[in-house]
């Protein structure tokens, strides 16, 4: 075989350029420095004893030359050894580590840096020093904390979202509770005034059979046959008859009018509970029904038809208020599928150790293009003004939150139906009747 000439493949191109820089490196003294100096990074170099041996033109720079001197009085101006210092876990692992730490520099000024801390050995291989590149990432680590600004204020920004929709929703429902309240109200009023007039009528009865039975003087006579003749002919009177038959349905209806006061109050105010996750044991037939109480009076304007399918289930651990939210949320949106006239049916029953909850609509349903972006926020089919776009897409969240899940079915002219799982609240600990304190 003839021999490689500097042109044959295979053969390296040592032209002047590459020849120089080898040159340099193997020849020139003070190589080190030159090197590290040419760095954008800092360069130290300790003893075992945490005193520096050797700093590079980074270093010197910003911290001073303090040769001699401990690395920890002078890159951090403490008294003592870094907690978490990298060199020192250099040191008892052998290996590299990494770690972010923050220097304050001879103007006192303080920035955060990247230090990646090795170990040098001598000819036997035992540790004889610690060396630490440090990288300047204070404009990183300050990026990092705007963006970390940013998400907690875009976390209150969405918290202050759904404080809104809920509000949009108490507004939304405010009319129909009020006519809902004032119904009832309404006519408990009118049937006060209605017994007011039956006492006053009862009392005049009275009256008269307190003069048939009491004489006016002491020597007045009064024949108990004309006292008894009296008496029944109060008796037989149209207004006392009348009186009788109607007081106990006045009172009756008046009674039912409270309760269902009482029960729409008592759906708002679990509603509007403002307490944050709050989660305990909570009956979804129950929730349900107070989610089904506050928007009668929307059912009833829709021409719609409520359906329920309640089966006896076990508990949810979950906040009521935001699963009475998110209820809400998807009762409106069926209610408001069947304007014109509709049923919406709704079901609670156990499957697969899981609560399932359907509300389902026999409304236009939802076009195909339409479905995959109903739970984004903001994003809504009704016109300017009426719908925030975020009634589904909040209570999506609430059922992520509870560790559910929802998916919707529904097609042109054949409705909608959701369908919401969630899991089963945790069962308590038996006692232990082996502890020695019982």
């Amino acid at each position: 075989m003839g021999k490689k000439t500097e042109n044959s493949p295979g053969t390296p191109q040592f032209d002047d350029s590459f020849k120089a820089v080898r040159k340099l490196l193997t020849n020139t003294p003070g190589m080190l420095d030159n090197i590290t100096a040419s760095m954008g990074d800092g360069l130290s170099i300790q003893d075992r004893s945490m005193r520096i041996v050797y700093q590079n033109k980074f270093m010197i720079d910003n911290f001073g030359s303090h040769i001699g001197d401990y690395c920890y009085s002078i890159y951090e101006k403490r008294d003592t050894a870094c907690d978490g210092c990298p060199i020192i876990e250099a040191y008892r692992t052998g290996q590299a580590t990494k770690a972010l730490r923050v220097g304050v520099t001879k103007e006192g000024i303080p920035f955060r840096f990247e230090n990646i801390a090795s170990v040098l050995r001598n000819d036997q291989g035992e540790i004889v020093a610690g060396i630490e590149l440090c990288r300047n990432v204070e404009d990183r680590e300050q990026a990092f904390d705007d963006l970390r600004t940013a998400m907690e204020q875009l976390r209150q920004t969405q918290g202050q979202l759904v404080r809104a929709e809920k509000l949009a929703g108490i507004g939304q429902l405010a009319a129909g509770v009020a006519h809902e309240i004032n119904n009832p109200a309404g006519f408990v009023l009118s049937n006060l005034g209605t017994m007011r007039d039956y006492v006053l009528e009862f009392f005049t009865l009275i009256d008269a059979l307190e003069k048939l039975i009491v004489c006016e003087s002491p020597g007045d006579h009064c024949p108990a046959q004309n006292i008894e003749e009296e008496v029944c002919n109060v008796v037989r009177n149209e207004d006392y008859a009348y009186l009788r038959n109607e007081l106990p349905e006045v009172i009756e209806d008046s009674l039912q009018g409270m309760q269902r006061i009482k029960s729409i109050v008592s759906s708002l105010m679990t509603f509007a509970n403002t307490a944050n996750d709050d989660r305990h044991p909570v009956d979804p037939n129950e929730l349900l029904e107070s989610a089904l109480n506050l928007i009668q009076d929307e059912i009833a304007r829709k021409n719609g038809h409520i359906v329920k399918a309640f089966d006896d289930v076990p508990l949810l651990h979950a906040d009521s208020q935001q699963l009475i939210q998110m209820f809400l949320s998807l009762l409106i949106n069926a209610v408001q599928a069947i304007d014109g006239g509709g049923t919406v049916i709704v079901k609670c029953y156990l499957e697969n150790d899981r609560i399932n909850i359907e509300i389902a609509d026999d409304g236009a349903g939802i076009p195909e293009d339409v479905l995959p972006n109903i739970f984004n926020p903001f994003f809504t089919t009704r016109d300017v003004g009426h719908g925030t776009g975020l009634g589904l897409s909040i209570a999506y969240r609430i059922i992520e939150i509870h560790d559910g899940s929802i998916d919707v079915r529904s097609a042109p002219d054949q409705g909608t139906t959701f369908t919401i799982r969630l899991p089963l609240a945790p069962q308590e600990e038996p006692a232990d009747l082996s502890r020695s304190d019982l």
